[in-house]
């Protein structure tokens, strides 16, 4: 249905963890060039050596941008339509962090930006400047947006919320006007920084007990790379994907609530 090959990517939160491996893994299969977005100079420049050390000089960018900053964000397709040569787009909006005290950055990182960044590649950039049939925008959720957690509410909220994002600009309507699929990715554990952080949580003694009702292996990040590839080739826009337990990404239909009356 779709290949990474020739084409170029813009990922948020592309300097570590899930978004790293994602990076990585399109290089290996093809892509042409990376814009790399990540709120850490240190991180961002890090990573830009990996690459070039791996797959040489002249495949990625970096660009130090706050997501949650509007202008920071358009300016990060900005710089990518100057530097690279499009020959076809793809947007991936992976950046994430976790914490329920201070509710409004979490909310403010994981949905907010991602429905800022959604919008512009949506509606701005995508349908105006991909040369290929159609643009692509993959959003990272999580198997938390399937599931409530007691240690993690806001989190939660904020990958529910993608979930519901994912599957309404997925319509038909949507892409018949802008000819890009949206598809939502929702990993499982992973083992990244991120899900190892217990600071910020509610009920850190829960952590382990709550984290065992998912499963019983923790993912490498670059198992969730592997998966994007198939899945940017056979998702259809709207689609949900889980990606869990070292096991292929495999596709999640949300039943109408109708049928979930007890």
């Amino acid at each position: 249905m779709d290949s990474v090959a020739g084409k170029v990517v813009l990922i948020t939160g592309g300097a570590g963890g899930i978004g790293l491996a994602v990076v990585k893994k399109l290089l290996q299969s093809g892509t042409k060039g990376i814009s790399i977005v990540d709120i850490s100079d240190e991180s961002g420049r890090r990573a830009l050596d990996e690459i070039v050390a791996t797959f040489g000089e002249n495949k990625a960018i970096f660009i130090r941008a706050d997501v949650t900053k509007k202008t920071e964000l358009e300016g990060t397709w900005y710089y990518l339509l100057f530097i690279l040569l499009f020959v076809g787009t793809r947007g991936f909006n992976n950046a994430g962090i976790s914490g329920e005290i201070e509710w409004q950055q979490t909310l403010a990182v994981n949905l907010v930006a991602v429905v800022e960044g959604t919008y512009l590649a949506l509606q701005t950039y995508l349908p105006k400047y991909k040369s290929g049939e159609e643009g692509l925008i993959v959003n990272m959720a999580s198997i938390c947006g399937f599931h409530s957690f007691q240690i993690s509410p806001i989190y939660c909220t904020a990958k529910h919320g993608l979930i519901g994002l994912g599957k309404a600009l997925g319509g038909e309507e949507f892409y018949k006007k802008y000819k890009v699929r949206v598809v939502t990715m929702c990993p499982g554990m992973v083992r990244t920084p991120l899900s190892e952080k217990t600071e910020g949580l509610f009920f850190p003694d829960l952590l382990q007990k709550e984290i065992g009702t998912l499963g019983t292996i923790i993912q490498a990040p670059e198992r969730v790379a592997e998966g994007l590839i198939e899945v940017i080739k056979k998702g259809k826009t709207g689609s949900l994907w889980v990606i869990e337990d070292d096991q292929p990404a495999y596709e999640v239909v949300v039943p109408h609530y109708r049928t979930m009356k007890v």
